[in-house]
């Protein structure tokens, strides 16, 4: 009898009811009395994932218990007998992720660093994929011990809500196959691949050459997110798989509230999927477009949360690269958070390279063309509140606010590549293309904020002109091209404090002088009386977004209405231009290997799993 009451009462997951009890003095038994050395019980089956065990097994085991498994019973020692001290990861499976980094992923700082270093040698994808496995490894097994823990943890309450209870063996009964029931549940949630069928499609409300952004709510979990969904055989055909990838790793790192964070990213035969959380608010672009130039202490607010947002991102060792502001969006409190990390670090792909090299090839050797402020404001705005001008104006590709070592980077490659030559060293940026460096870093993104700060008080961005060629050229002159704002009132010139002019100025610089941390910026006076560090709570946001539910998409176009299709009227015909370049021959499947690691589930589902 006691050999068939342990395994009997197993919350298997391929079977709903457990076996029953003995009558309620056995089920008190095992609720209350288990002994220390109780046995395991009989193994799951091969071809099964292991069922959770009994109550009885359960009390016997420790905290953070391993189910069985060798390797975590290893690791669940290392870290209960780590020694004093040791440091996050060396206490119980909640803080199992330090401790298993330090069993899988590398050992000391010296192994650590010659590992980096060796890796810096490598090609990009190979580095990726070496990483990805890294990643995979050490989230399954930190991801399988928080489920034993908190398996076990949900055991201590049900055991606390029925300690004291006094009712009917039925109920006691009904109460521990309910909990049984749960955990199968739980279990079979854990095994099944997230699939877009889970999603109730709402809306759609962005469109863009790879793919489409919906509105969505999660079916079991009720969340609302933001779906991105893209072709991999045009991702794959236009080299932009990496930047994906990058994408998604700097949206699953991400654990700042100035960053969008990454619910889930799955895939099928034929497309990826990101479902990000829904920031309801719109983008500053729209603020931008609806206000012209903003008020001082307005853009102040803004230029500061970008500021630290992008601090944000480089503490986790990326950077942006393509800032501008519709990467910004505003939350439903009103505050900044930094999204669409597709170009971020890493390499650009081959295809956006020779794009820019052509285009700069046409404008290098042309002196910049002088524009005053009134006419640069003139055709800003035009830009902005003309039907006929598309939504796509940004993705066409004008570098507004894009740091001219980057374009100057990609015409060096281009040199180096043709004269077959080792590429030199990077070095700083400069203000002109007869110092052209052959690399860049982080600083970049400050001169992007510098440009937006420009664009917030004086309504045009500072390299702003008629043409793509225009901006282009003056961006790669950007020392001869770029001036102080003129203004047609005394009350907009006054709007442009001598701070806020001397902080762009640090910023849309030479990158040797260029303003390069949050603390150098916080330490400007343009930004006395302000505290970067608590700005979400110190600071009331100039704008909060009037929402009527949490799926409210009042501040992003409507698809529905053809008005707004026709905005974006452009942005359809380059993804119909793109998808023509797709061979309709050539086999359905891409190669999956291409696509190691993408596959995320966020920390709701570990929680509670």
């Amino acid at each position: 009898m006691a050999h068939r009451m342990t395994q009997g009462t197993d919350c298997d997951p391929d079977h709903h009811q457990p076996a029953a009890f003995g009558g309620p003095d056995a089920v008190m038994r095992h609720l209350f009395t288990a002994a220390p050395g109780a046995s395991p019980g009989a193994a799951a089956p091969a071809h099964r994932a292991p069922a959770t065990h009994s109550i009885h097994q359960a009390m016997a085991q420790p905290a953070g218990a391993h189910g069985g498994n060798p390797l975590l019973a290893h690791q669940a020692r290392r870290m209960r007998h780590a020694p004093p001290g040791a440091g996050p990861g060396a206490g119980p499976a909640g803080d199992a992720g330090a401790g298993l980094g330090m069993a899988l992923g590398a050992g000391d700082a010296g192994s650590v660093t010659r590992r980096n270093a060796f890796l810096d040698t490598v090609d990009p994808a190979i580095r990726r994929k070496v990483e990805a496995a890294q990643v995979y490894f050490l989230e399954y097994y930190v991801d399988h011990l928080t489920y034993v823990a908190n398996r076990r943890h949900r055991l201590e309450d049900f055991k606390s809500s029925v300690r004291n209870m006094h009712t009917t063996r039925q109920h006691l009964q009904d109460s521990w196959n309910a909990h049984c029931s749960n955990e199968s549940a739980t279990l079979r949630r854990r095994r099944n691949r997230t699939r877009e069928r889970e999603f109730d499609i709402l809306a759609q409300i962005g469109q863009g050459g790879y793919g489409q952004v919906f509105l969505a709510r999660k079916r079991d979990t009720g969340e609302v997110c933001a779906l991105k969904k893209m072709a991999k055989k045009l991702l794959v055909r236009l080299g932009e798989v990496q930047h994906i990838l990058t994408e998604r790793d700097i949206l699953r790192t991400s654990r700042s509230e100035w960053l969008v964070k990454l619910l889930y990213s799955f895939q099928d035969q034929n497309s990826l999927y990101l479902a990000m959380e829904y920031v309801p608010g719109g983008d500053v672009r729209t603020l931008l477009n609806q206000n012209g130039i903003l008020r001082h202490q307005i853009a102040r607010f803004y230029i500061a949360e970008m500021l630290v947002a992008v601090a944000a991102l480089h503490s986790f060792g990326y950077f942006h690269r393509d800032l501008k502001p519709e990467n910004f969006l505003v939350d439903a409190t009103g505050h900044i958070k930094l999204t669409d990390f597709g170009l971020s670090h890493g390499h650009l792909s081959r295809p956006t390279l020779e794009a820019m090299r052509r285009k700069l090839d046409r404008v290098k050797d042309q002196e910049p063309t002088f524009h005053s402020s009134t006419e640069k404001r003139s055709f800003c705005k035009s830009m902005r509140h003309d039907d006929d001008m598309p939504r796509a104006f940004s993705i066409v590709g004008s570098p507004d606010y894009m740091a001219p070592e980057i374009l100057y980077t990609s015409l060096a490659m281009d040199q180096q590549k043709k004269q077959h030559q080792r590429p030199r060293a990077p070095s700083s940026a400069a203000g002109a293309d007869a110092d052209a460096p052959t690399g860049y870093d982080f600083r970049v993104d400050y001169w992007s904020l510098g440009c937006i700060l420009y664009e917030f008080l004086a309504s045009y961005a500072p390299f702003a002109g008629p043409t793509a060629d225009d901006v282009w050229r003056n961006v790669y002159h950007w020392n001869k091209a770029f001036h102080r704002p003129e203004f047609d009132s005394r009350e907009a010139a006054e709007n442009l404090h001598p701070e806020a002019w001397d902080l762009i100025t640090r910023l849309v610089a030479h990158c040797d002088q260029r303003l390069s941390s949050v603390n150098e910026a916080a330490a400007h006076p343009y930004f006395r009386g302000m505290s970067l560090r608590s700005l979400r709570t110190t600071e009331l946001p100039p704008f909060v977004p009037e929402l009527q539910s949490d799926t409210d998409k009042a501040y992003f176009d409507d698809f529905s209405d053809p008005s707004d299709m026709e905005l974006y009227r452009d942005v359809y015909n380059k993804r119909k231009e793109l998808d023509s370049l797709v061979d309709p021959h050539a086999p359905d499947a891409v190669d999956p290997a291409a696509f190691i690691g993408f596959t995320y589930r966020h920390n709701r589902q570990a929680r509670n799993f």
